[in-house]
């Protein structure tokens, strides 16, 4: 290698004296260059420096010269950066990737949810608005005393709005009026378990058809609970329980 190093500095010191340097000056700045040369072929695994014109055959399948580290003069290290190196910084980019799918799920979903929100209240909407019109025709129909065709509607009420008390209601008076107190209790007791405990008409229905049953107990106890969670319709609970009273004794 040595003989190599020394063809590019006398290449290098014919080339320097035609630019007019001196000659000292000439040999110091080639051995320099010479030097560098040296190491950059080491550094990159070349073996023995050629001449410009085979300079690329270093990849003919001969094996490649071995890198003595321990002999190297760092402080004559110079490296070459024979490739550009320049890193662009994508975390800020890769962040931004991350954050903006997630930001765009989250309005997704509220979207969906809003969308949801409104489907389920207009849906709602809806079914009360029919349930009222079935309603209606049961209250015709019962002011007509036509109770089984009023348990119909009631019945269509209750499927298109489950939780009203008032049909559950309506419906316990027909049985009543049709003397089928055991169905008149199972939908006073749904109102009282499911839906509203202090309900007044499901505690005073319940009353009558116990009353009607001669389930003289039961009777009393749902008359109590009436007046236990009404205490301001005191007055018109005595009046319903009079004219129950009355109506038994006519019977």
């Amino acid at each position: 290698m040595d003989n190599e190093i020394d063809k590019v500095e006398n290449k290098l010191k014919a080339s320097l004296q035609m630019c007019n340097l001196n000659r000292k000056d000439g040999d110091d700045f080639a051995e320099f260059e010479a030097t560098l040369a040296k190491i950059d072929s080491i550094l990159n695994n070349k073996g023995p420096l050629e001449d410009d014109s085979q300079a690329d055959n270093g990849a003919g399948g001969e094996p490649k010269q071995k890198i003595d580290f321990d002999k190297l003069d760092v402080d004559k290290v110079h490296l070459k950066v024979r490739q550009n190196r320049t890193v662009i910084n994508k975390k800020p980019t890769e962040e931004d990737n991350k954050t903006q799918p997630k930001v765009l799920d989250q309005q997704s979903f509220m979207d969906q949810v809003e969308r949801d929100a409104n489907d389920r209240a207009e849906a709602r909407a809806k079914s009360e608005y029919e349930a009222e019109l079935e309603r209606a025709q049961g209250n015709e129909a019962f002011r007509n005393e036509k109770y089984e065709k009023a348990i119909i509607h009631y019945e269509k009420a209750i499927i298109k709005v489950k939780n009203s008390a008032i049909t559950y209601n309506n419906r316990a008076l027909c049985y009543i009026k049709l003397c089928n107190y055991k169905r008149a209790l199972k939908d006073c007791q749904h109102v009282l378990e499911n839906l509203q405990e202090t309900n007044l008409r499901a505690w005073l229905y319940q009353a009558n058809a116990y009353k009607h049953l001669n389930q003289v107990d039961k009777f009393e106890e749902s008359v109590a609970k009436a007046r236990e969670h009404n205490p301001n319709q005191l007055a018109y609970i005595d009046k319903y329980i009079k004219q129950l009273d009355d109506e038994v004794e006519k019977h």
